[in-house]
């Protein structure tokens, strides 16, 4: 009965020991894909594990990733200051015709 319970507790060792490796590597990578920066995430959730963690938490996102969001985000409309969403051509806050973004 005792080699039985050494194994069994040697086998929870061991996928305790496994957790700690694969969790950091998935969320440098999970934090890196969001940030755009999935590459790095796998290099540095593989290499550092949780120290990693911590560098990916302090990447900033890419120009590509900060870009998105402010396309997301829209524009403030020139005469009411509200947030217009790119492409509109009538501000929907204050009903005035918008100049179409890149023209002049």
């Amino acid at each position: 009965m005792v080699p039985a319970l050494g194994l069994s507790v040697a086998l929870l060792v061991l996928l305790f020991a496994l957790f700690m490796w694969l969790a950091p590597i998935w969320i440098c990578v999970h934090v890196g894909n969001t940030k755009g920066h999935t590459l790095l995430g796998w290099v540095v959730g593989l290499f550092l594990g949780w120290i990693g963690v911590i560098i990916m938490l302090l990447v900033a996102p890419s120009f590509e990733v900060q870009r998105q969001e402010q396309l997301a985000a829209g524009f403030p409309c020139p005469f009411c200051q509200e947030p217009v969403r790119y492409g509109a051509i009538v501000c929907p806050h204050c009903q005035r015709d918008l100049k179409p973004v890149g023209h002049a």
